[in-house]
């Protein structure tokens, strides 16, 4: 049964999964990050959790309210947590010196992992898909992950805000 819904699968999904891979290993090193950069990776997390609500679900009010919830819940408490930590930022340069974790990179697979389920269970036409409290549970992570991979980035945002006030102290 899973090398039937592996064969079945579009070549795309392997495209995705092993750009999302390479993706989530960058975030495993140590890295310099523009600030023009720092949300791409966290609006594509957005994009692509909102995209499985809306091409799994429709638009459910219950699903898109339930996402919304949980990704600010979460959103504040990565806020809270202030994780990355020894975020660096470097005024000449302008860039942000990152330490390489490999959270990013699991909350990636998380999302590809969900949405993949999602897929399948729509494909087969299993009558979970239809139940609320899929629906529910399915918003529910998208809309934590959502939160968490956007409170990472506001955290390296801010460094820079709390580097510069640091400098004009000295």
């Amino acid at each position: 049964m899973i090398l039937e819904i592996i064969k079945d699968t579009p070549i795309w999904v392997f495209i995705l999964f092993i750009s999302l891979l390479f993706l989530g290993y960058t975030q495993t090193k140590d890295r310099k990050v523009k600030l023009k950069r720092i949300f791409i990776l966290p609006t594509a997390m957005i994009l692509l959790s909102l995209f499985g609500i809306f091409s799994a679900f429709g638009t459910v009010i219950t699903a898109l309210v339930l996402w919304f919830i949980s990704g600010f819940i979460f959103l504040l408490i990565g806020l809270k947590l202030s994780f990355p930590k020894n975020i660096k930022y470097n005024v000449s340069e302008d860039v942000f010196y990152v330490s390489g974790s490999w959270i990013p990179m699991i909350l990636i697979l998380i999302i590809f992992c969900i949405k993949y389920f999602v897929g399948v269970a729509i494909a087969r036409e299993l009558p979970i898909i239809n139940e609320l409290e899929f629906i529910m549970s399915v918003s529910f992570l998208y809309g934590s992950l959502s939160g968490i991979f956007l409170s990472r980035s506001i955290v390296i945002m801010q460094s820079k805000i709390y580097n510069k006030s640091l400098e004009r102290n000295i």
